[in-house]
């Protein structure tokens, strides 16, 4: 039953039943407070807003640059700033302080295929941001259906454990009435007193469990969780769904919907566009150019402008990091395309051990169905024998147990049968069903 999975350090007085409060929580309403609350849900939100400034600014390097640049500088010796503007003034300007300021407008012409590679770039690293965030979310909605499941579990496995200790208490009053009159030995009593510790073991562990369970559905809700927390009133039940399940079709709906599926796709582009622009740097780069330059000597006071245009050419013939760069990004494409392999071959796993483990749980609710109908019948059986003298204690104990044994076998079925279903839309990406 993994309750283990769920027990802390205990504190009795900490794990006391409260009453439950406020409208039932449904599973789909749980999903959705999960989806608007939870912290890493809204970081995912945020890196997709990142990703979008990322391809304006990629895009914008289609635009031109415009840029100013001023100075201003004071010298102990005077010097030549401002040169001859021509025959007539032979000589140089000298200042020993000077200033000047130059508009410059710069317009890519050609940059080898990096810009435009740029832009798709930031396109694509904006879709595995989105995928990342249908990632995150599917990881919520897995774990909160799952944990509201849980505690739908244990809150039935705890009924049938006060079940039973109830009729074990009656059982030992009547037993402690028995041995004073001398009907049955003290190792019956003890029986029913050992039985009835265990009984209560049993339920302060479920009631652990049932607590931590609540705490980690809260905490999937977005709340933080700072002190004691009263049990959730919770509005659905474990059942057996009729979702259409099959393998092929598994496989084609990942295909189409599964996050890290379609990240893995998304690498391969992103390897691609990463080793074209590893190649446009060892292209020629052409842009055009003009600007407006002032400047200025003081002491005597001279002023010259001037403006000028034209075109730069730069065209690497030798850059070693380049070339190595260029061999690095080939090597992560091929990387990427076996990330995308590795990723397929798990989904075909994945839906295929959810598809087993469907029909596995599926069988074991039939069969604890059976088990849990036997197990009331043997032990109302037991009951009578005992009641009219012609059954054991031993019996009865046994009996009992059974029924304990049958009730809890059928809802651990029924939970891992739900669990199967969490990770059949896992596996296919449609967990987002949840929310219809």
């Amino acid at each position: 039953m993994h309750i283990q999975r769920f027990l802390f350090p205990l504190i009795p007085l900490l794990f006391m039943p409260l009453p439950a409060h406020g409208e039932p929580l449904t599973l789909k309403e749980a999903v959705q407070r999960a989806l608007s609350e939870n912290p890493a849900v809204a970081e995912s939100r945020l890196g997709v807003d990142a990703s979008e400034e990322g391809v304006k600014s990629a895009w914008g390097r289609h635009l031109p640059r415009l840029s100013l640049d001023a100075n201003y500088t004071r010298r102990e010796d005077p010097l030549p700033y401002i040169p001859a503007q021509g025959v007539p003034t032979p000589a140089p300007h000298f200042s020993d302080e000077f200033a000047s300021y130059n508009i410059a407008l710069t317009l890519p012409l050609y940059q080898g295929g990096q810009i435009v590679n740029g832009v798709e770039l930031g396109r694509v690293k904006k879709e595995i941001q989105q995928q990342d965030l249908s990632f995150t979310r599917n990881e919520v909605i897995a774990n909160t259906v799952n944990t509201y499941n849980k505690i739908l579990e244990l809150r039935k496995l705890r009924e049938a454990a006060q079940t039973s200790l109830t009729a074990l208490e009656e059982q030992y009053k009547n037993e402690q009435t028995l041995f004073k009159v001398g009907r049955v030995a003290r190792v019956d009593l003890l029986k029913v007193e050992v039985q009835t510790a265990n009984e209560r073991q049993r339920l302060i562990s479920l009631d652990a469990g049932i607590a931590t369970a609540t705490a980690t559905l809260l905490t999937l809700m977005g709340e933080q969780i700072t002190g004691n927390v009263p049990p959730l009133a919770l509005g659905d039940s474990l059942t057996v769904s009729s979702m259409p399940v099959d393998f092929t079709a598994g496989v084609e709906t990942a295909h189409r919907q599964r996050p890290d599926y379609l990240i893995a796709g998304q690498g391969v582009k992103e390897a691609e566009l990463n080793r074209k622009l590893a190649l446009g740097r060892l292209l020629p780069t052409v842009s055009a150019f003009t600007g407006y330059l002032d400047q200025f000597g003081f002491a005597p006071w001279y002023k010259e402008a001037n403006w000028y245009a034209g075109f730069n050419l730069s065209m690497p013939l030798f850059e070693r990091p380049l070339y190595a760069d260029l061999a690095r990004q080939r090597i992560e494409a091929q990387r990427s395309r076996e990330r995308l392999r590795a990723v397929d071959n798990q989904v075909s796993l994945d839906i295929r051990s959810a598809l087993n483990s469907l029909d596995e749980s599926k069988a074991r609710i039939t069969a604890t169905e059976q088990a849990v109908a036997q197990a009331k019948e043997a032990y109302r059986i037991e009951q009578k024998r005992y009641q009219t003298g012609a059954g054991a204690v031993v019996d009865l104990l046994l009996a009992q147990s059974a029924d304990v044994t049958a009730a809890a076998n059928y809802d651990q079925a029924l939970y891992d049968y739900n669990t199967a279903v969490v990770a059949y839309r896992k596996a296919t990406g449609t967990l987002e069903d949840y929310l219809k």
